[in-house]
C-alpha cells in the first residue's frame, strides 16, 4: 500500500470556482453549463493574449490528459486495399494511436507522386460518421473533391463509429478514469494527434501544409487540436464555434476544460495561422457574424494578421453541405496552395465509394491484440505511473495547477513573504477538526477562523451534462475555499482533519510556505477508491496528486494519521504549533 511521503517536521515559527438537454436556470444557478452565454475574450494589447494564450493551449493538454504528452508509441500503420479512380485513389487505413487502440479510416490521394499537402478530417455526430452522404453533409464528398484540387486528405472515425467499435462514444469512461487524464475526448484529441503523425510519415505528404477541417463534433476536434498542435497550418472548424454552445457531447467536454474558457477563445488560440469559421443560420452558429467572428477576429487584429481569419455564413440547418464545403476548398487552396485570395473552388459532382471499399474491418477481422475497454484503461494507468516517476515536480506542479482549477498564474495568491512567514501569529484557519482539539487550540490562547466551504448541491449538479468540464467538483471546491481563506488571512496557520485536511494539502502546494497541521484520516493513496470517496477532482492522479503536493508544499507543512505517522493527540498539535 503506497501511503504520503510524509514531510520531515520542522520548527514552525508560529503561535498561532448536451445540446439536447435542457436545464433549469432555477436548479442551475450557481453552476455553469454547456447551454450558458459567455464573454468573448477582449484583450487590447499582444502580450497579455499571449499569456493568455499560452495558458489556455497548456489546459486543453492538462484537461485531456496529455500534459505531460504519453508515449508516441509505434503507430503500426497499416494502409491498403486501394482503389484508383480517373481522378482520385482511396485506401482503407488502421493504426495504433496507443498500444492496441486502433485509429480508423480512409486515405483519400490525388493522382501523383506528390507531395502534396495534405487535409486532417474527423467526422460530426451523424448516424454514419465518416460515411454519411446526404444533401445536409458529405463526407465523402469532401474528401473526394479535395482529393482531385490536390489534397491528401485522412477522413477517420470518431470513437464508436463505423470501424472504430473498441469503445462506446458515449459511455465509455467515467469517474475513476477522469482522476488519471483519461476520458473519450482526451482519447480522441490524442487520436487526432496521432494522426497528424500518420499524415507525417507519408512520404508523398508535405510536412508543412497539413489543415484541418470537420463539422459539428469534428468542429470542436478542429478546433481543439489544432490549437495544441501547430503542425495544422489551416482550421475550419464547421459550425461549431459558439458563445452560447460549447458542443453537447462527452467527446467535447474533456472535464475542467471549460472551467474559465470557451470555445471562442480557444479556437481564437489557433492565431495567427489561417482560420475560417463556417457558419449557420439553423444552428447555434447563427451569431457568428455579429458575435463571435468579430471577437476573434479582433485578436488576430493584434498580430497584425486580420486577413487570416475569415467567417461566412449559410442559410442552412446544421450542415457540411456543399456551400460550406467549397469555402472550405477555397480558404485551404490560399492557404496551402498558394492561389490568389479571390479563388474558387467549384465542387464537382461526385459517388461516394461503395461501403465494400472504404470500411476498414469489412469482412475483416480486428487485428489481433485489440483492448478492450478495461484493459485500455488499465494500460494508460500504468503508462501515466510510470511517465510520473521521471516527471519534473514542475511540470507535475503545473499539471496539479490546472486539475485544481489555478492553471493560470494570475488565479493564485501571491506566495507570502519570508517576514510574514517568520511572523509569530496566534490565528489558525480550522476545518473538520474535533471539539476537543478546537478547545485546546482556543486555550492556548489561539484564535480560530473556521473555513467557509461553499455549499455544494450534488443534485444540481447531477442534472448538468458534462458537470466537470464547467464546474468544480466538491474535492476542488473546499481547495478553492482554502486558497481563498490563505489569502484572505496570509498569516494564519492551518489546521484542519478528514477531507478538509486532503484540501488543505492540495491548497498549500498552491500557495507554498504555509504552516498547516493536516489529519488526513488514514487516507490511501494508493486507493482510487479513496480518491473517489475523499478527493474526487478529475486529472489529479494523471498529475501525481498526493505526492506532488508534498512536494510543493514544504517542510512547513506536517502530515500525520497517515501511513506510518500516527495520529497526533490535541496536546501534541498544540506543543508543535507553539514552537
Amino acid at each position: 500500500m503506497r501511503t504520503f511521503a510524509l514531510v520531515i517536521v520542522v520548527i514552525l515559527h508560529f503561535a498561532g470556482s448536451t445540446a439536447s438537454a435542457q436545464i433549469s436556470i432555477a436548479q442551475t444557478a450557481t453552476y455553469r453549463t454547456l447551454n450558458d452565454t459567455f464573454a468573448p475574450p477582449q484583450f487590447n494589447s499582444l502580450d497579455p493574449w499571449k499569456a493568455r494564450s499560452a495558458y489556455v493551449r497548456e489546459h486543453i493538454l492538462a484537461s485531456t490528459g496529455l500534459f505531460q504528452m504519453p508515449e508516441r508509441t509505434p503507430l503500426r500503420a497499416n494502409v491498403f486495399g486501394e482503389v484508383t479512380h480517373a481522378d482520385y485513389t482511396v485506401s482503407k487505413v488502421y493504426f495504433e494511436s496507443v498500444p492496441g487502440f486502433f485509429v480508423t479510416g480512409n486515405l483519400y490521394r490525388p493522382i501523383g507522386d506528390g507531395p502534396f499537402p495534405a487535409i486532417l478530417s474527423p467526422h460530426g455526430h451523424w448516424a454514419y460518421g465518416r460515411l454519411e452522404n446526404t444533401p445536409v453533409l458529405s463526407a465523402p464528398g469532401r474528401a473526394i473533391n479535395l482529393a482531385r484540387q490536390g489534397f491528401v486528405v485522412f477522413l477517420y472515425d470518431l470513437i464508436g463509429y463505423n470501424d472504430s467499435r473498441q469503445l462506446e462514444h458515449r459511455l465509455f469512461g467515467g469517474p475513476r478514469e477522469y482522476l488519471w487524464g483519461l476520458s473519450v475526448g482526451g482519447l480522441q484529441v490524442w487520436n487526432g494527434i496521432r494522426a497528424l503523425d500518420f499524415l507525417e510519415s507519408l512520404s508523398y505528404v508535405r510536412r508543412d501544409a497539413i489543415g484541418m477541417t470537420g463539422e459539428s463534433g469534428g468542429g470542436t476536434q478542429t478546433f481543439l487540436i489544432a490549437a495544441i498542435d501547430d503542425r495544422v497550418k489551416v482550421a475550419v472548424p464547421v459550425n461549431m464555434i459558439s458563445l452560447h454552445m460549447q458542443g453537447g457531447c462527452v467527446c467535447e467536454n474533456p472535464p475542467g476544460l471549460r472551467l474559465d474558457t470557451n470555445n471562442v477563445e480557444i479556437a481564437a488560440t489557433i492565431a495567427p495561422r489561417p482560420l475560417l469559421m463556417v457558419s449557420a443560420t439553423g444552428d447555434w452558429t447563427v451569431n457568428t457574424m455579429e458575435r463571435e467572428y468579430p471577437a476573434v477576429r479582433a485578436i488576430y487584429s493584434l498580430y497584425g494578421a486580420a486577413d487570416r481569419v475569415h467567417a461566412v455564413q449559410f442559410q442552412a440547418v446544421h450542415n457540411y453541405n456543399r456551400d460550406s464545403r467549397e469555402a472550405m476548398y477555397a480558404w485551404m487552396a490560399r492557404w496551402l496552395q498558394q492561389a490568389p485570395p479571390d479563388v474558387r473552388r467549384v465542387e464537382k459532382a461526385f459517388t461516394a465509394d461503395p461501403l465494400s471499399d472504404v470500411l476498414v474491418f469489412h469482412q475483416r477481422a480486428m487485428p489481433s491484440g485489440a483492448v478492450d475497454a478495461q484493459q485500455l484503461t488499465a494500460n494508460w494507468i500504468d503508462a501515466a505511473k510510470r511517465q510520473l516517476a521521471t516527471t519534473p515536480l514542475e511540470a507535475r506542479g503545473r499539471a496539479l495547477r490546472h486539475a485544481l482549477g489555478f492553471g493560470d498564474p494570475a488565479s493564485i495568491p501571491p506566495t507570502p513573504s519570508a517576514t510574514v512567514r517568520a511572523a509569530r501569529r496566534r490565528t489558525i484557519l480550522s476545518a473538520g477538526n474535533d471539539p476537543e482539539l478546537e478547545g485546546q487550540l482556543r486555550a492556548a490562547g489561539f484564535t480560530l477562523l473556521p473555513i467557509a466551504f461553499t455549499p455544494f448541491d450534488a443534485e444540481a449538479a447531477a442534472r448538468i451534462p458534462q458537470f466537470e468540464t464547467y464546474n468544480r467538483t466538491a474535492a476542488s471546491q473546499r481547495v478553492a475555499d482554502i486558497v481563498a481563506a490563505i489569502h484572505a488571512h496570509p498569516d494564519a496557520a492551518i489546521v484542519a482533519g478528514g477531507d478538509a485536511a486532503l484540501a488543505a494539502l492540495l491548497a498549500a502546494a498552491l500557495v507554498p510556505g504555509r504552516a498547516a497541521v493536516l489529519d488526513v484520516g488514514r487516507f490511501d493513496t494508493s486507493s482510487d477508491q479513496d480518491f473517489l470517496d475523499h478527493l474526487y477532482i478529475p486529472g489529479l492522479r494523471r498529475a501525481g496528486d498526493l505526492g506532488t503536493a508534498t512536494e510543493l508544499a514544504g517542510s512547513q507543512v506536517v502530515v500525520h494519521n497517515a501511513g506510518e505517522r500516527p495520529k497526533l493527540s490535541p496536546r501534541e498539535i498544540v506543543a508543535l504549533l507553539r514552537k
